[in-house]
């Protein structure tokens, strides 16, 4: 990765609505640690390959994501986890972000650990503690194990049985107030443990027969399928939700354009930050080809759209120098910039990273 250098000048704190309730974080000077917060990224093998080490202790990156690849035990992966934070310490960086998808069912990083039961499980107890204890139990596993935020719940709403997430096991349920009930227990069960969530993906892929991962869609779900989807959110967001993942998948009926959802202002401000009123921390699903642009590109889109964490599934080998460019052309504003900053510390300093 290579250092952007060099200062912009911006105000010394930003107001926001992630930060009104507390004092807000100084903001870097350089780029590359203003920028690089934004970083999530994933790597091959179970040890942290040196230019990793590297990007932590120099800011430019501010989360990692671990793979099943990743992860053999939890000794080889708490030592992982422990060199990673101890270099971005050295560097007099804030704690890294270190993520997995733990979903329960087929989607779990860890597999022999909870969730127990899959999310249609959990719904069909029809008891929504059951949820909550499986987050809780979730939380206190992956602390363990040196993770800090669980790329979870789905809150996704299935419109038919075809639909990709039901098919794998990862939707609640069909019904729109089940999902948001066992969704919300599930997510505030991990947060009441330390861990942050992240309710996924927005703004819902449950009219999707094929996997988002696998293929680039538009999806265009029904008025009352749309709305329907909303609902977990609209329930989650005023407790005060740690994160949201946005979805590759493009939806016309908010964006016309069929720009996807991660790189689109109309979903990502608009709809989720302007209607909904969530004031935490976008995560993009995974910036590939599949968003229509090369990594660079769509790094540099998503976060002009606004989208905080950037994710790339490999060392994003220079996307941070795109993004310092747009930043510097004006493509990326000074003052989204710092709100995204501060989102990312607010989240990291509630988790005792900052």
């Amino acid at each position: 990765m290579l250092t952007l250098g060099g200062a912009l000048g911006r105000p010394a704190h930003v107001s926001d609505r992630a930060t009104q309730a507390q004092a807000a974080a100084p903001v870097p000077t350089a780029p590359n640690k203003l920028l690089g917060q934004r970083i999530m990224v994933g790597f091959a093998g179970t040890r942290a390959p040196g230019w990793l080490l590297r990007a932590a202790k120099s800011g430019q990156v501010g989360s990692v994501i671990l793979y099943a690849a990743n992860i053999v035990t939890r000794s080889q992966t708490l030592a992982l986890t422990n060199q990673l934070q101890r270099w971005a310490r050295a560097g007099g960086n804030p704690k890294l972000l270190i993520a997995v998808d733990q979903e329960g069912g087929q989607v779990k990083r860890l597999p022999n650990g909870p969730p127990t039961l899959s999310p249609p499980q959990m719904a069909a107890t029809q008891r929504v503690s059951v949820a909550g204890a499986q987050g809780r139990a979730t939380a206190t596993y992956l602390k363990r194990w040196g993770i800090n935020l669980d790329l979870a719940p789905v809150s996704d709403v299935p419109t038919f049985r075809g639909a990709f997430i039901w098919r794998e096991g990862r939707a609640f349920s069909f019904n729109a107030v089940t999902v948001a009930r066992f969704a919300s227990a599930f997510a505030f069960g991990l947060q009441a443990r330390g861990v942050a969530a992240t309710a996924k993906p927005f703004p819902g892929v449950g009219s999707a027969a094929t996997d988002t991962d696998y293929k680039r869609q538009e999806l265009r779900p029904s008025a009352a399928q749309r709305a329907a989807a909303l609902e977990p959110y609209e329930r989650m967001i005023p407790r005060g939700l740690d994160a949201v993942m946005l979805s590759t998948a493009g939806f016309p009926a908010y964006d016309h354009s069929g720009t996807p959802a991660a790189l689109s202002r109309r979903i990502g401000q608009n709809l989720l930050r302007g209607k909904l009123k969530f004031p935490g921390v976008t995560i993009t699903d995974a910036l590939r080809t599949l968003t229509g642009y090369n990594e660079r590109i769509a790094g540099v889109l998503a976060a002009t759209a606004g989208a905080d964490i950037l994710l790339y599934t490999d060392s994003a080998p220079g996307e941070l120098t795109a993004l310092g460019d747009a930043l510097r052309a004006g493509k990326i504003t000074t003052a989204s910039a710092d709100a995204s900053y501060q989102r990312i510390m607010a989240l990291k300093t509630k988790l005792g990273l900052g």
